[in-house]
């Protein structure tokens, strides 16, 4: 194991490390499409957990870090030895972490994902953006459905329908989500597009006139600057029955007057996957969700 006192790490001008992230991760890592070279900057600048990690006054690498978290790490030419910036980023963060709380790498690049099983890290499961151009489509809804914007009213309704929803997802880290759970996760939509001013008319609810209930939602939000699926559900009892599909054109239909795409994200294996796969979206780079014991 390394010695951490022959490093230096450091908070770095957010800025600027932003600049060399884009150049030195997401230049050879398509984990977001970028938009653009300076979208890459702007979606760090002000970031206050920036790290640059220097060896005998050279900077060899920066991450994001900050207790029981580490994520973005990127080597800096002509330094190229990534398993040992992941041992020293390693043995940093533990002397910052909570031990009583796993740290976590929500972004591992799967090409070293051995480097950090080296350090106790496991692997999870493997995580990825998708991507799809917005279009124009004819949806036509059966007359027993009635399309319906969230409103704070609904909280309660959204919630019951993602937990009965999520609960039948072949992963336990989903499926083990409480009802307590889905209704926070309601609230931060709408805390979200709220703090991003953009409309509830994004996203669409399914009411279902004869069993009086909700039966489906696509709750869009708005990331790095492209639309992007938060939660996109089908209630069990109503799966294969064309609902999501149209829920997700009429999405890309509301979308396409004034962005080209939408993105989402999807743990590789889900059932989803597939079914995003047949309408239309490709996949961005697979990322590892990855953990570990703190002090270990």
């Amino acid at each position: 194991m390394e010695n951490l006192n022959e490093y230096k790490i450091y908070k770095a001008n957010s800025e600027q490390w932003a600049k060399y992230h884009a150049i030195y991760r997401l230049s050879n890592f398509n984990e977001w499409m970028s938009l653009s070279f300076q979208s890459d900057i702007d979606r760090y600048k002000n970031l206050d957990i920036c790290y640059w990690v220097e060896k005998e006054g050279k900077r060899i690498g920066g991450a994001l870090i900050k207790p029981n978290i580490l994520k973005c790490v990127f080597v800096i030419p002509p330094f190229d030895n990534i398993s040992k910036l992941i041992e020293v980023l390693t043995l940093y963060v533990n002397t910052i972490s909570d031990e009583t709380e796993e740290i976590v790498i929500p972004d591992a690049d799967l090409r070293v994902v051995e480097s950090y099983k080296s350090v106790a890290f496991k692997l999870d499961r493997i995580d990825k953006l998708m991507v799809c151009a917005t279009d124009e489509f004819n949806v036509i809804w059966e007359e027993r459905y009635k399309i319906v914007a969230p409103e704070i009213e609904h909280v309660e309704a959204m919630a019951k329908l993602y937990y009965d929803s999520y609960s039948n997802n072949k992963f336990q880290y989903i499926s083990s989500q409480s009802y307590d759970f889905q209704l926070l996760n309601v609230q931060a939509y709408f805390n979200h597009i709220k703090a991003m001013n953009i409309t509830n008319e994004w996203s669409t609810l399914i009411f279902d006139t004869i069993s009086n209930q909700f039966v489906g939602a696509c709750m869009v939000g708005y990331v790095n600057g492209l639309p992007y699926i938060l939660d996109f559900v089908v209630h069990p009892e109503f799966q294969r029955k064309g609902i999501g599909a149209k829920m997700l054109q009429r999405t890309l239909t509301l979308l396409s007057g004034n962005y080209s795409a939408i993105r989402l994200n999807v743990t590789v294996g889900n059932n989803a996957e597939t079914f995003y796969d047949k309408l239309g979206f490709v996949s961005l780079a697979e990322k590892g969700y990855m953990t570990k014991k703190a002090g270990v």
